[in-house]
């Protein structure tokens, strides 16, 4: 009896196909499937251990694993969990590609320049530093009239600008402000140069007779109608107010549009009042008409640190919208750098929604608690990353964060090299010995003029 049992062969299951979606249950500690190959190596996944690996132009492409809708990105965080160190190991690395270019916006610093200073003199760039008081001699300035920005783009500037300073326009006023912008441009174009603010401010207090239709209106009405632009264009262009100097003149000649990488130094600009929300008005339909080149092949990333300046006001944000929402068409990927969404009125402020809804790529550091929960209910996150936003300690400790790339979500830990992190240290005034750049030499200059080290 036994023998005839021993001697039967072993049953054998048939083999069963299934799909990697389904087979992904019997696997339950395997970490999420990896991002496509291609770009720049970030750091490691937490859960499995595999290299990171991100460039937003790759995985825009129709041939990437998941297609992202669009190159824009969004940075938020805690101060001192890694965001400042990701954006420059980022740039640094991107800048390998021989068709990447890269304007930052620096807005933080220490010891009177920006946290981009060393990056970008160990690459061969100088900061172009912007002054707040009209120190022509230490700063530059940007013309929001230059030729290079097409006529209704610097209207729109022009609107922009007299709501920082002095509230909305009504439609009259409006009216106005186009009047003076016309007979500006009429003006400079007869003496043969550049429209300056000034010559705004002088046709809005000196205006002639216009015509409203059939219509024509007096110049006591012209004045009238063009007193809040008038007051605002005082403020800009007066040389005994806090604002002169920045942008009422010509374009400072020499700055290098061309370099792949260009640093605005924002730093001795005061973070409260006009002056930055003011720049940011200026400065995005600036670089999308004089930075952007049509028809080249360079991919463009533009860096916006304290981006709250941008999405806080709705004439800058409005600006941003228009520039942002064309990403695609201009070869353009638009990083914005926040610490807190819920410090944001982005209910109040549609434009600022919308740009906010056009990043593909959210990077989340650490959080508190309850600034973790606004940020997941607004994003939408799944549970394991709003708790592991509140963990500080561990799974989003200093360098680690939640990246949500297109559907795709990761625990990633960004890994620095040696000279990465002696040019990405931002606590050199909290340490007892300042550590410096001693080998810079790795780092290959981006523009033709290098600066002697």
């Amino acid at each position: 009896m036994f023998e005839l049992i021993r001697a039967q062969s072993q049953t054998r299951r048939r083999a069963l196909r299934t799909t990697t979606a389904t087979a992904c249950a019997l696997y339950p500690a395997v970490g999420a499937p990896s991002s496509d190959p291609r770009g720049v190596i970030i750091g490691r996944e937490i859960y499995s251990g595999k290299a990171y690996i991100y460039d937003p132009f790759i995985l825009y492409d129709p041939s990437a694993r998941e297609r992202l809708p669009s190159g824009h990105a969004l940075v938020l965080g805690k101060s001192g969990f890694g965001k400042s160190s990701l954006e420059k190991c980022y740039v640094l690395r991107q800048l390998r590609f021989r068709d990447r270019s890269f304007a930052i916006l620096d807005a933080q610093g220490e010891d009177g320049v920006g946290e981009w200073d060393g990056i970008a003199r160990a690459v061969g760039v100088t900061p172009i530093r912007l002054v707040y008081g009209g120190e022509e001699s230490e700063g530059v300035r940007l013309n929001p009239l230059d030729r290079r920005i097409p006529a209704q783009h610097q209207f729109k500037i022009l609107c922009s600008m007299v709501e920082i300073v002095g509230g909305p326009l009504t439609s009259e006023s409006e009216f106005a402000l186009s009047v003076a912008h016309a007979a500006a441009r009429d003006r400079s174009a007869a003496e043969d140069r550049v429209a300056v603010l000034s010559d705004i401010h002088d046709a809005l207090t000196n205006p002639e007779p216009a015509m409203l239709g059939k219509r024509e209106v007096g110049v006591e009405d012209m004045v009238r109608w063009g007193q809040p632009a008038s007051l605002a264009m005082d403020q800009l262009c007066s040389n005994t107010r806090d604002l002169a100097g920045l942008f009422n003149g010509p374009t400072t000649p020499g700055i290098d549009l061309d370099a792949r990488l260009i640093v605005f130094d924002l730093t001795k600009l005061p973070r409260e009042g006009e002056a930055m929300p003011l720049l940011m008005s200026v400065i995005g339909p600036w670089l999308r008409y004089a930075w952007i080149k049509p028809g080249d092949t360079t991919k463009r990333t533009l860096i916006v640190e304290e981006a709250w300046h941008i999405l806080s006001h709705r004439p800058v944000a409005r600006l941003f919208d228009e520039f942002v929402r064309y990403g695609r068409r201009l070869g353009l990927s638009f990083w914005a750098i926040l610490h807190h969404l819920g410090d944001l009125m982005v209910d109040e402020a549609p434009e600022a929604a919308a740009i906010l809804k056009l990043t593909a790529t959210r990077v989340l550091y650490h959080m508190d608690k309850a600034e973790a929960d606004v940020t997941a209910d607004y994003l939408q996150l799944p549970d394991w990353a709003r708790e592991a936003l509140a963990d500080g300690a561990s799974r989003c400790s200093p360098g680690r964060a939640v990246w949500q790339v297109g559907n795709r979500m990761h625990l990633v830990e960004h890994i620095r090299s040696a000279i990465e992190i002696e040019l990405t240290n931002t606590n050199r005034r909290m340490t007892e010995k300042p550590s410096e750049v001693t080998n810079t030499d790795v780092l290959i200059p981006v523009n033709r003029r290098v600066v002697e080290r």
